[in-house]
């Protein structure tokens, strides 16, 4: 049995929102996953931080961002926090 067992959806008909972007930003984290407001995306952002922290390559985060944003676009589709 998983989590969504007893939801009915049809994914072939789900259309992901335009929500949130990845912008470059002047900080340690160049790279930021940020909603319409402009507020980083925090789960995203302390995932980024500890990226960096653990000696990560940042050339990579733009790249992750992109993935990232997607999936928070998906999970805000299926409204799971």
């Amino acid at each position: 049995m998983t989590l969504w067992d007893d939801v009915d959806r049809d994914v072939a008909r789900i259309v992901l929102p335009r929500w949130g972007k990845v912008v470059r930003v002047d900080e340690p984290v160049p790279w930021q996953v940020v909603d319409d407001g402009g507020v980083p995306v925090e789960p995203i952002h302390g995932y980024f931080r500890y990226f960096v922290a653990s000696g990560h390559a940042t050339s990579s985060l733009r790249s992750y961002g992109y993935d990232l944003l997607r999936w928070w676009r998906w999970l805000q589709v299926i409204e799971m926090e």
